[in-house]
């Protein structure tokens, strides 16, 4: 980003724009968004996975493994968790991912090079170090990683300990990512979530002493009691503890999806133009310190990965966040994991026991999915371009899929005329520019180019976009 935001001024993004474009919409994790799939037969699936192992040139793999459980849920969660869980039923759910991750090496080549390890829940630390110990060290008898590869982790620090984290280390995780939220007691006790600073610099310590560089903190702004005083209190204490990457999320409020949100509404949401201010005024402060924007919602001091993709215009995002990862096919495993393999997405059961059972008559839990038609493809990969580097270079993207950008796209580029009157993107014959302002808009702005919009018109399926 050329220039930081000002705190002092935290209407910078004008009132006008944020009410006219507050709207319902998908955060293109992926395209079409995961609203869209459906049950689908597993040999279709299998098929175009089985396309992706006859590649001449490979470009890998990336495994994600979701860990479900959490000691309690947070009332802000929009993830896929469950709560507490009996010693004997953790270990079902480990001998069952255990076996899918043998199942898996039937239909993707396990001699594939992994390139990337991502390990989310849940609480990945929610399990005992020797459970760590045994799942990850299963994994490496059956997958290929590559020596250089980046394994990741996310951690809740309460519940982390000093033997959690030397068992993580040593199989191999060189990045954690840690679920901060906000560093105000008052917000945490709210969201159910409470934890302290210390506990957080005792982990920092930790893995630093450890030789652990990669260090990711987890934000999310417009939670209840969240104002702009203490959002930046928490962004100063950030600054202080230095991570390589900052996540701040928006809070996605979908309690018709997850209905322990429904508390939250009775402490008392900050209304749009709030949320959009702290925001603005919490970015300012991590720009001024040094990192730079990444994305729409992340930030990364100048000499990481993330940056360097970002200046080189080959940033990509996925089911687990922004990556590096240009390329690389996702492999998910766990309950509700989801997969990215060439043309088809698919996802597990959600359901624990309906997984495990599945595991244990020696099928892959797929339940659902979706299979991309040539269009799919081609527009995903422009949402890619936008949602991570901000800039289709229009002459390469019609080459690569043999098409004429402006009669292809005519349609929609009609529909981006407002955007561009109101300053949000440059439009030309040669490429689609994101304008600073723009970024605040990036969902908007893919929502022009998503042919599947209509069909959710008059369902509430997604988040609000400010």
């Amino acid at each position: 980003m050329s220039a930081a935001f000002s705190p002092q001024d935290p209407r910078q993004i004008d009132a006008g724009l944020r009410e006219k474009y507050d709207v319902r919409g998908p955060r293109y994790t992926s395209y079409p968004p995961a609203t869209h799939f459906h049950p689908l037969k597993t040999a279709e699936v299998f098929a175009r996975w089985q396309e992706r192992n006859e590649l001449t040139t490979d470009p890998g793999l990336s495994l994600y493994l979701h860990i479900p459980f959490c000691r309690k849920r947070c009332l802000f969660c929009g993830c896929h968790t469950v709560v507490g869980k009996k010693e004997a039923e953790i270990e079902d759910y480990l001998s069952a991912l255990r076996h899918e991750i043998d199942l898996a090496t039937e239909q993707v080549n396990p001699a594939r090079p992994v390139h990337q390890l991502a390990v989310g829940g849940g609480t990945p630390n929610f399990l005992s170090a020797a459970q760590i110990q045994r799942l990850f060290s299963h994994l490496r008898g059956r997958w290929q990683l590559a020596d250089e590869a980046e394994l990741s982790v996310e951690i809740n620090p309460r519940t982390a300990t000093g033997e959690k984290i030397d068992a993580l280390v040593e199989q191999g995780f060189n990045r954690f990512s840690l679920g901060i939220q906000d560093f105000s007691p008052a917000v945490l006790r709210t969201v159910r979530r409470d934890q302290g600073l210390m506990e957080v610099e005792e982990v920092l310590t930790r893995l630093r002493a450890q030789g652990i560089g990669s260090i990711n903190f987890d934000l999310i702004y417009g939670l209840p009691g969240q104002d702009l005083a203490g959002c930046l209190s928490t962004a100063d204490k950030v600054v202080q503890l230095r991570p390589d990457r900052i996540a701040l999320y928006s809070y996605a409020h979908v309690p018709w999806i997850h209905a322990h949100q429904q508390a939250l509404e009775r402490a008392g949401l900050p209304e749009p133009d709030v949320k959009a201010a702290l925001f603005l005024a919490m970015s300012d402060r991590f720009l001024s310190a040094g990192y730079e924007f990444i994305g729409m919602d992340h930030f990364a001091l100048p000499d990481d990965p993330l940056a360097q993709a970002l200046k080189n215009r080959s940033l990509r995002r996925n089911f687990m966040g922004y990556t590096t990862g240009r390329g690389l096919d996702l492999l998910g495993l766990g309950t509700s994991a989801i997969s990215s393999i060439g043309s088809a997405y698919s996802q597990d059961d959600k359901d624990i026991g309906a997984y495990v059972q599945t595991l244990a008559q020696g099928q892959l839990p797929l339940v659902r999915g979706f299979l991309l038609s040539h269009d799919d493809l081609v527009r995903r990969e422009l949402l890619l371009e936008l949602f991570c580097n901000f800039h289709v270079d229009l002459a390469a993207w019609s080459q690569r899929f043999d098409l004429k950008a402006e009669d292809y796209l005519a349609d929609d580029f009609a529909r981006l005329e407002p955007l561009v009157q109101d300053g949000l993107l440059r439009l030309s014959p040669e490429a689609i520019e994101v304008t600073d302002t723009g970024r605040f808009f990036i969902r908007n702005i893919c929502m022009a180019f998503d042919q599947y919009l209509e069909k959710d018109a008059g369902q509430r399926v997604y988040s609000r976009t400010v």
